[in-house]
């Protein structure tokens, strides 16, 4: 076997000159840290936020500290030819591992924890390029921002895609795989200003024994996916036809900058029941020193009534929502595997968010920077109490102190701190283990990471 590596290796040597391939590598390790947090259930849920009815509860009536440390470690190797023309990238990642994890942190390592990441080839086109393979998806950072497999075509201001984000092998050649097809338009009407109009088709022609909205017992589809995730990502083997339509972008000027993303949906879910779920978003923000100050909201739309035939609740893909223009306690951040929630918003009642940062260099190794927040479910959060016989609604999650710094060790390696202060308000009542209708613990979280990046 070290004959047959030594005989590649050699030949590698030989024939890179003669095609002309250039080769660079690149990586991105982090080592991330729970300092501490007081419901570090609460706080490592992940896709606990976007169940539909959550049935355990994760915030305890008395402290559950814990702190943790893990590894997230990616690398990725790209192979071009010398003009440019054709460019083949493979990326390899170690997610999440925590010292100590049985699956290879603990003693002795030895885990089979590599996943793939990207494989795909990237070529020049009719003048633009085009994108095959295993690829990063860059839709909107609110609706669909990760890997998934498919063709990508860009020329110009002009992009249009085809995804399949999951596949299903029938006998009957049916439609049921999850498809996506995805077309961009980019402006820029005056300097400093961007402006993108985007369209989204998702569409599966599933069959499932809820076509109809019901089963065969006539029993609705609300009632009986308890475990179901309000994400596309997890409505996989369904009937389902979603459209987004969105703008996004942004201007900035000497001393003032803005950001948006406005996006609407329609269609049918199981030929039943229908799309209707909208999201807007903006920031804005000014220099103020050496620093700047944001304002940030958004407003992502709830469904009211889970047992009618409107589905008002904006559905995000698959993204990672990040505590960097968002909620250190809800959200990722330093932590990329270990939070509440990914999506833009809690089960399918949405979310508001208001959110004002200043964010300042104060050297040219150090940053800092403070956050308030005040949050909101855009529909109330209905529940009973333990014994099932008090109903309680609410929509309000409460007001968040954050505060964050990093520092630059050496060029490419950065150490940064975070932590957040979550004064919980009564709608968080509904994931207590106590359901009186008022919520009982506030939740912190304090994380940190150091992270080496070429």
């Amino acid at each position: 076997m070290k004959r047959v590596f030594g005989l590649l290796a050699l030949l590698l040597v030989i024939v890179t000159p003669a095609l002309a391939v250039e080769y660079s590598f690149h990586g991105d390790l982090k080592s991330e840290f729970r300092i501490n947090s007081n419901q570090s259930v609460f706080t490592a849920s992940k896709e606990f936020a976007a169940k539909l009815n959550p049935k355990q509860s994760v915030i305890s009536d008395d402290d559950v500290n814990d702190s943790f440390a893990a590894l997230k470690y990616r690398l990725w190797t790209e192979a071009a030819s010398d003009d440019g023309a054709i460019k083949g990238v493979f990326a390899v990642e170690i997610g999440g591992l925590h010292f100590g994890d049985e699956d290879g942190g603990d003693f002795s390592g030895d885990g089979k924890i590599l996943e793939v990441r990207w494989a795909y080839t990237d070529f020049a086109l009719a003048d633009g390029r085009l994108r095959v393979g295993l690829q990063p998806v860059r839709i909107n950072k609110f609706l669909w921002s990760e890997t998934a497999a498919g063709i990508d075509y860009r020329v110009g201001d002009f992009e249009i895609a085809w995804y399949r984000g999951y596949e299903v092998v029938s006998d009957d050649n049916s439609f049921q795989d999850l498809d996506a097809l995805f077309l961009r338009y980019n402006l820029n009407p005056t300097e400093g200003t961007k402006v993108g109009f985007f369209a989204l088709w998702q569409t599966s022609d599933a069959a499932n024994e809820f076509d109809s909205g019901v089963d065969e017992d006539g029993v609705a589809w609300q009632d009986t996916m308890d475990d179901q995730t309000w994400k596309v990502k997890k409505l996989t083997g369904f009937d389902l036809d979603l459209y987004t339509f969105g703008i996004d972008g942004g201007t900035k000027g000497d001393n003032f900058f803005a950001n948006w993303d406005i996006m609407y949906q329609t269609g049918q879910f199981m030929e039943d029941m229908d799309f209707g779920g909208y999201l807007v978003h903006v920031d804005l923000g000014t220099k103020i020193g050496k620093g700047k100050i944001t304002y940030t909201f958004w407003y992502a739309s709830g469904d009211d009534d889970r047992n009618d035939d409107d589905l008002d609740a904006f559905i995000a893909t698959d993204v990672d929502i990040n505590s960097s223009y968002a909620s250190i306690v809800l959200f990722a951040g330093l932590n990329s595997d270990q939070y509440f929630s990914a999506d833009p918003y809690i089960q399918d009642k949405g979310l508001i968010m208001n959110r004002l940062g200043y964010d300042t260099k104060i050297t040219d190794k150090l940053k800092v920077g403070v956050a308030a927040l005040y949050m909101m479910t855009a529909e109330d959060l209905e529940y009973q109490d333990n014994s099932g016989t008090t109903d309680y609604a609410d929509d309000a999650i409460g007001f968040e102190l954050d505060a964050y710094a990093s520092y630059k060790l050496y060029n490419s390696l950065e150490f940064a701190l975070a932590a957040g202060y979550l004064l919980t308000d009564d709608a968080l009542d509904f994931y207590e283990a106590d359901h009186d209708g008022s919520a009982d613990e506030d939740i912190y979280v304090i994380t940190s990471r150091l992270r080496y990046k070429f």
